[in-house]
């Protein structure tokens, strides 16, 4: 998920070059406006619906991501093997 966004961001000039800048130890940092608009993308991208073909639901990231939470904690209590999802 965070891959397509940044892939997104930077095919769109959301995040430009410019946007970045470098530590003394050769770190690459957002700048803080660069910041602010990944978060907001991030978030966009958080709540946006899509069918769980699995569940044949609408839902969003974040509520597979709390749903995928709860069933890796049941498959690890209850020894099972864990089942992700898988992005098609």
């Amino acid at each position: 998920m965070i891959d397509e966004l940044v892939q997104t961001l930077v095919n769109t000039e959301g995040i430009k070059e410019d946007d970045f800048y470098k530590e003394s130890n050769g770190a690459f940092f957002l700048n803080r406006e660069a910041f602010k608009r990944f978060l907001t993308a991030y978030e966009e991208r958080m709540e946006k619906l899509f069918l769980d073909r699995d569940e044949n639901i609408n839902t969003s990231y974040r509520k597979l991501f709390q749903r995928q939470v709860v069933n890796m904690e049941q498959a690890i209590l209850n020894r099972e093997e864990y089942q992700p999802f898988l992005v098609r």
